[in-house]
Order: C-alpha cells, then structure tokens, then sequence
C-alpha cells in the first residue's frame, strides 16, 4: 500500500555469507501483500549472494539490493538498509537478519497496531522449539523473566507486553522516530547495535511493544544466555572472540551512556567473576579487560584484528589497483568554532573499516568547546595544529598537508568539519589506488550532491561557468554512476592525494584564503599528469546544502569572485579566457543595478584588483 511518502512498508534484510538462509527468507517475504519493498543490505558476501540477488532483481522489482564494500557487521547493515528505507520514503522499516523468518501472518498482525507505537514487533521463538522465546525477556522495573511463549501470554495486556521488544528481530520502525532519533551506530560493527537503538528510542519518548500474537522465528542461540551464580543470573558467552569483544565494548558503551556508571561497573564485575570462576579463561579475561577499555575510551577500531586480513566484496569495477596493504593514510580536518559537527566527523573517523594512521586537526583560532571535543576523542590518533588565527580553509589545508606530508605519510585525506564519510569511504578509495581520489557527497536525505566537475572548461571565454557538467548533473544517484569518474576538479571534502602527487606540485595555496584552493590542486595535479577520479563507493555525507552562490554582495561574494579569477588568470588556456575577469567585472558593475547593487560591483572591482596580483602561485606552495 503507496503513501504519500511512496512506500509504506519496506523489509530491511541484512544478510552475510547465508545464502540458503536469505533464499528461504526473502521466498516467505514475497508472499506478503503488505510489503512494498524488499531491501537486501548484502555485507559483501562471498557465498554467491551477490549472483543470485543480481538474477532476482531483475525478475522481482520489489526486490532491491545494496552490496557493500567489505562486510561492516550487522550495525554498519542496518545502518545502511535503515537509511535507504528512509531515503525511499518508506513509513514503515521492518528490520530483521537473514536468519529469521516470519510467520507468514506476522507482518499483517503487526499492522493491526499501527499509530499506537513507534518501534514494535513480534515474540521471537526459537526456530526448534516455538514455545521457547529464542531471547528470554526481562519485564521492565522487576525481576521477572519470561522464557516461554505461554509466560509471555500470561503477563501480556490484551496481547500487549508494553516498553519491551527484540529489536532488529522483525521490528517495525517508523519514518517519524527516525527523524527524531537517526539511524544505528554503524560503528558497533555487531552486537548491542539493537539494544542501544531501542534504549535510545525509549530516552526519546518512544512508544515501544511486543505483540504476543506475532511470532518470528529464529535458530537458538548457542551459549547465550549461560547460567551462573547457582541459576540466579546468566552472562552472554560466546566462543567467539570477535563476538565477546564487541559484547564487551559495546555494553560499556551502552550501559555508560543509557544507564550510569553503576550499570557499568556492575557488567564489568560479573565478565571477570565468570571468566574467573564460571569458565576460567586468563585469556578471555584479558580480552574483556581490552574491550572494555576500548569502550571507555570510545575506540570502536579494535574488533578488526578478528576479522580476515582481505576482506572479500571490496569494490572490483575499478580499472585501478588497490593501494598497498602498507600504506600508511593521514587525514586532514580543518575546523573553525564548530565543536558538535567536529564531534560527529571524529566519530565517523573511529569507526572507518580501515583505521587512519594520523587524524592532523587544524583549529582555525576556535573556542574552548573545541578544545573539550579534542579531549574526549583523546584515544584517536591526533595531531592538532592550534593556529591562533582564523587561516581559512585554504591556510587550513595547506598547513595541514605539509604537517601530514613531512612526516612522511604516503595518502593525505582532506575534510572539512561539516561532512561525514561512510564507515567504508577510506576502504573504497583504497581499493581503487589512484593517486588523486575525491568522495562522491550525498546530502542528509541520501540525495547526490556532488558538485565535482567533470568538465571544467577554461578554453572557451565565453563560457561564464567553467564548471559545465558535475557528477550530479550527469548521474540521477550515485547508485547510477560507474565504479570511478574521471573529474576535472574537486572539494577539500574528502579528496585522497597521494605523496608522490605532492612531490610533483607541492602544496595548496593558502593565499586563497577559502574557495577554489581545491579547484587550483586538482589543475595543478591534473596538469602534472595526474588524473583525478571521483569513486562512487566512498560515499561522504554532507550536513549543509550548496549556498555560496546567494552571497555574491557579502564578504564571500569578494573570495569567490577573486578567486575565480584568480583561475582564469593562472590556467586559462588563452588570451581570451585569461581576459574574462575584466569582462565579468564589467558586467557585475554595469548590472549592479538590477542585481546584487552596490556591494556585489564593488566586490568584483576589488576581487580584480587583488586577483591581478595573485596571478603566480603563493612561494608557500614550493617543497621546503
């Protein structure tokens, strides 16, 4: 049933390396009226997934799939499914792995409740014995524990088992808690991803409940829930260290963040009474005691020794070869007075599937809440350059750059604050290699935004805009572009330039001050041989739309006139186009009448007047 969002229900189905399991459980979901879309979030699976969800997209159009680029564990799936329900316009999110199935009346008794809850779903019952609960509920406020099916009925009111749910089991979750409350911690990688979701949406108000008539089934869960203290508590024990140690950060995570300090500690005592006692293990109790400190630390990186040390899926379109396993990456952050948008870059930095080797903060002259964001990310890998001046993004970067390149990085990854790369950005630029790489940017809605040319045009004096074709004017998404895209200019948004590009043209210009420093790079790199690619895999969201071009009269409008021109005087191809900054001031003054008045002519007469003296590059740009 279409809204007037579009969709209306959209299952989210993450699956990995289970392709029987996702075969059986898609079969049950296509047999559901109420489903208007079949999303399949593939972690890059290695099983044959990816062949067969090609074959079935193109025979069920309801059926739509997302393979990413190396596995990012069940948060990093949901996540993304989560947001592409979202970004669909779909209503209603109903999550669950690929190991669950459905009865095939569950979707439709769930609906039932519609308007009278925000994140709800069925009873989960063990796939052997569906009169067991696959997960045992602990009623809110008591000590009370359900098992069974029949327990749950019994404390159940008229079917309703309010405040409790097993999240990502089956859950429905509505358009509107999404909006308040975003999408999963893509950074957990596995485990307490669904808990410290649904404890997040109870602190935002959500309505949350467990329909009893609704069943989901579901394999039992090994050692889960293993008893201890003679029956009177259990602990979450699995065999798996790459499980126990995401259980063991994410919880002190979580607990911490939703419960307090005693919550905490109390987990941490119970890990080391049974490691300690239950099942002594001297090495389980190390690991926990690693975790842990990870999680205090906000270190979400620690979990990828666990995993292969190739991991399969990682983008193979490219006609590029993936950089060296060695090489080492250096990201560069210039910021300026914006401490809660740093906060949320340095976040999405920890959690990058490939760990940075060096994050260079450049602190434009900030203010004390800068400084306090620098502190409680202390346990990431920074560098921080505090200017004592406000240097513009242009001093910012070239500052930046030449920190990180003498210290002998071999890829420099350049950001503003006000974006946000996807947990697999810095993998995908990886696996293609080049030497000169650009983000492809989204908007928060999930919309392409990427405004890199793909022709810059400097031949033509009567072209106005160099800038004649972007990615997002060529490509609807970026789901419709190609692997890579040859670009002739790029943001400071998410650019990857290699050291040997820097060896070749030294380093940005900071006498542009902000704008079309990174314009001049890329021609510069562009003209040294160096080709620059946009890679459609290295996603990089972007927190404010495009506006510059409104504030021609305003002290921008001055840079971005002067700096214009600045291009023109430096790298137009000839006479002609090397004189358009005189005919463009000319015309700015004469229709200052009608457009922009006095302020906008009088920028552009001095955005000449200075550009004329910028005509070579800053000394600054040479190698020391």
């Amino acid at each position: 049933m279409s809204s007037g969002h579009g969709l209306d229900v959209a299952a989210v189905v993450v699956t990995f390396n289970r392709l029987a399991l996702l075969q059986r459980l898609v079969s049950r979901l296509r047999t559901l009226e109420a489903v208007d879309a079949i999303l399949v979030v593939d972690n890059a699976s290695s099983d044959g997934t990816g062949e067969w969800l090609a074959e079935l997209t193109k025979a069920e159009p309801r059926v739509l799939c997302r393979t990413l680029p190396t596995n990012l564990g069940g948060a990093g799936g949901f996540q993304t499914g989560l947001q592409w329900s979202h970004d669909l316009g779909a209503n209603l999110a109903w999550l669950m792995d690929d190991d669950g199935l459905p009865t095939p009346d569950c979707l439709d008794i769930l609906l039932r409740h519609r308007g009278e809850f925000d994140f709800w779903g069925p009873a989960v019952l063990t796939e052997q014995r569906p009169d067991e609960l696959c997960f045992p509920i602990r009623l809110p406020g008591t000590a009370t524990v359900t098992r069974t099916l029949a327990e749950l009925e019994a404390v159940s009111v008229a079917g309703i088992v309010p405040d409790v749910v097993i999240p990502f089991n089956g859950v429905l979750v509505t358009r509107e808690l999404v909006d308040r409350i975003g999408t999963v911690r893509a950074e957990f990688f596995i485990w307490g991803d669904d808990v410290e979701y649904l404890w997040r949406a109870r602190d935002a108000g959500a309505r949350v409940a467990t329909v009893v008539d609704a069943h989901f089934h579901h394999p039992a869960t090994d050692d889960l829930g293993t008893p201890m203290l003679f029956g009177r508590t259990t602990y979450n024990h699995s065999p798996s260290d790459l499980k126990h140690y995401c259980m063991a950060r994410n919880n002190t995570v979580n607990l911490l963040a939703h419960r307090g300090p005693l919550h905490a500690a109390a987990f941490w005592a119970k890990t080391a009474w049974f490691y300690s006692f239950v099942r002594p293990n001297p090495k389980r109790l190390l690991l926990s005691a690693q975790a842990i400190t990870a999680g205090l630390r906000g270190d979400f990186s620690g979990h990828r020794r666990f995993l292969p040390k190739a991991p399969a899926g990682q983008p193979t379109e490219s006609p590029r070869r993936a950089a060296p396993q060695d090489e080492t990456v250096a990201v560069v952050v210039v910021t300026y007075k914006r401490p809660e948008l740093l906060d949320r870059l340095l976040d999405s930095l920890a959690a990058q599937t490939r760990a940075v080797d060096a994050i260079y903060v450049v602190d434009n002259a900030s203010d004390p809440e800068t400084a306090a964001v620098l502190d409680a990310h202390a346990g990431l890998p920074l560098v921080v350059d505090h200017t004592g001046e406000n240097l513009g993004g242009a001093g910012g970067f070239h500052r930046g750059l030449k920190a990180a390149y003498l210290a002998g990085y071999d890829r420099i990854w350049l950001m503003d604050d006000d974006v946000r790369p996807a947990p697999w950005a810095l993998q995908a630029l990886l696996a293609d290699g080049g030497p000169a790489l650009a983000c492809v940017r989204e908007d928060r809605h999930g919309r392409l935004v990427e405004k890199a040319a793909i022709r810059f045009d400097l031949t033509n004096p009567l072209q106005i805009r160099p800038k004649t074709a972007t990615v997002d004017s060529v490509y609807p998404d970026r789901a419709a572009m190609p692997a890579r895209v040859e670009i002739e200019n790029a943001a400071f948004e998410g650019f990857m330039v290699h050291r040997k590009v820097v060896d070749q043209i030294g380093y940005p210009d900071p006498s542009y001050f902000i704008f079309y420093d990174d314009c001049d790079y890329v021609i510069r790199a562009r003209r040294a041989g160096f080709k620059a690619f946009a890679v459609r895999d290295a996603l990089m969201r972007r927190h404010f739309d495009f506006v510059q071009g409104d504030d021609l009269a305003g002290w921008k409008g001055f840079y971005m006139y002067r700096n214009l021109f600045v291009v023109h005087f430096r790298y137009g191809t000839n006479v002609a186009v090397r004189l358009k900054p005189f005919a463009i001031t000319a015309a700015v003054v004469a229709l200052s009448p009608l457009r922009g008045g006095r302020k906008e002519a009088a920028n552009a007469l001095r955005a000449l007047r200075e550009a004329l003296t910028m005509r070579r590059l800053d000394p600054a740009t040479r190698l020391d």
